[in-house]
């Protein structure tokens, strides 16, 4: 069994205390969410397995880790370099200790240098994706192509290509789709900032049953939706900051932040577990 925990749309500011929707402070509640991670890890997954690996070579880590983080894009919140190092502290101080690796996708708030300045090196591509025996988890960047200051997102056709050569290529494994933006219409306001060629994408996914999951953020709040014809689960995560209603009118949730655990099985199936701080 495979844990995956994924956090999104962190949306990190230059000022540690400065406050948003809610009147949360972003760097502050990630902090949270980052030590109930910590703690989550080290409760129910023996780590001792992943201590004795860093002696071990890059590669070699990369397969044998059966617990990986991902944050699913809007890292930051106002395109600020700051916002980055916060993370990269933040990440260094909870999640590296326990020896877990990491791996970011980039969302709309990360369409500036700074994403690939900071974290080219752990951004999941859709060329590269993490190679478990029984699973294969690909990043979809969801970034507009002309528009940088869109909320919409785009994925550029060599990535939808790049992640078709890979499930011709691993028919019997089981695949793992993460990107940003909402593949199918959400019926709330957050469809406004929709992703463009989302249909494009859920007719690969039809093509390929060995798609057993979609995660994505955006929409801050844990949407369950079905695409296409295999009812492929698509599962959303809370925001580690403020949630969003999912209604047509925009909308602020009194739910607390949170992140969402995902225990992908080597027969294919996937449990999820929604976790609030």
């Amino acid at each position: 069994m495979i844990t995956l925990i994924q956090l999104s749309d962190c949306h990190l500011l230059k000022d540690k205390n400065k406050t948003g929707y809610a009147g949360i402070a972003p760097y502050k509640s990630l902090a949270r969410v980052l030590s109930s991670v910590r703690e989550y890890v080290v409760d129910s997954v023996d780590i001792k397995n992943y201590v004795a690996q860093k002696a071990a070579s890059e590669p070699e880590q990369r397969a044998k880790h059966q617990v990986i983080v991902l944050v699913t894009g809007d890292i930051s919140g106002d395109n600020s370099p700051e916002s980055y190092e916060h993370f990269i502290a933040l990440m260094e101080q909870y999640i590296e200790p326990a020896n877990i690796e990491w791996f970011v996708l980039a969302g709309n708030h990360d369409n500036n240098p700074y994403f690939e300045k900071y974290l080219s090196s752990r951004h999941l591509k859709s060329n590269d994706p993490i190679s478990f025996p029984n699973w294969q988890i690909h990043g979809l960047d969801t970034r507009a192509i002309t528009n940088k200051q869109t909320a919409a997102g785009e994925v550029k056709e060599s990535d939808i290509q790049a992640l078709e050569q890979a499930l011709i290529r691993s028919p019997q494994a089981n695949h793992l789709v993460a990107l940003h933006h909402h593949i199918l219409p959400s019926n709330s306001w957050m469809d406004k900032h929709s992703l463009a060629n989302g249909q494009q994408i859920a007719a690969l996914i039809d093509e390929h049953p060995q798609v057993k999951a979609v995660i994505h953020g955006h929409v801050h709040s844990p949407l369950r939706q079905q695409i296409g014809v295999n009812k492929t689960l698509s599962y959303a995560s809370p925001s580690t900051c403020w949630q969003w209603e999912m209604r047509p009118e925009f909308g602020v949730s009194n739910e607390a932040p949170g992140y969402q655990v995902m225990s992908l099985m080597d027969g294919g199936s996937v449990g999820v577990k929604v976790v609030r701080v």
